[in-house]
Order: structure tokens, then sequence, then C-alpha cells
């Protein structure tokens, strides 16, 4: 797993991302596009944490 670089990272294009929370719920996600992640890093507990492209 890798850090969450705060923005969409370009390994992750158009893929999929499994990706722990800061609150530790874990979840599989696009990783952009409609319905994407959201790799803003806000002090939420509901920000990601890391990040691991499928």
């Amino acid at each position: 797993m890798k850090p969450n670089p705060g923005l969409l990272p370009p390994e992750a294009i158009g893929k999929r991302v499994r990706v722990p929370l800061v609150n530790g719920e874990e979840h599989d996600w696009p990783a952009d596009g409609k319905g994407g992640a959201s790799w803003a890093c806000t002090g939420h507990p509901f920000d990601i944490a890391s990040y691991e492209v499928l």
C-alpha cells in the first residue's frame, strides 16, 4: 500500500483501487470517474489513508 498523495495517482487513472480509510474501513472503488474515490486530505475520518491499485 502507498500513502494517499492527496490527488489522483497517475498509476490509478481508469483503474480500481483498494483503500483503507483513516477510520479503519476498507473499500474497493474506482479511482476516478463517476462514483470514483475522493483523494482530498481533509482531516476527516473518511479520508483515504493509503491505496493499492487493483
